[in-house]
């Protein structure tokens, strides 16, 4: 079970790098609050997705989406997207691996996603 154990190390890496993620592109986040919602695969990719305040259902729907769109941004580019969920703002992003999040006002509510591969 080394395969396993690695996955997990790496889930608990790209969970954290995904909530810097978040940090970075909508301001304050309550981590402690935050969800894991596990691994999607969209577009011939693994995303982990996190959520705060939506369930793992809309937050993995969301990134299902989103996962093309994102898979493509160039590295280092940022892009503004419309939002699904109404009253949030989502930003596509490529910042060494690409990723994404989604947040309403005040970064109450917010999913993020980050490719896992």
């Amino acid at each position: 079970m080394v395969g396993s154990g690695r996955r997990s190390v790496l889930v608990r890496t790209a969970i954290v790098t995904a909530l810097s993620v978040l940090a970075g592109t909508v301001g304050s986040v309550q981590a402690h609050a935050a969800t894991s919602c596990g691994i999607v695969t969209a577009a011939g990719h693994p995303w982990i997705v996190v959520a705060n305040g939506l369930t793992c259902s809309t937050a993995k729907r969301v990134v299902q989406g989103f996962a093309a769109r994102t898979a493509a941004v160039r590295s280092g580019t940022t892009l503004t997207v419309s939002s699904p969920l109404r009253g949030f703002h989502c930003v596509l992003a490529s910042r060494g691996k690409p990723g994404g999040s989604c947040a309403n006002a005040g970064a109450t509510k917010n999913l993020v996603w980050l490719v896992a591969a």
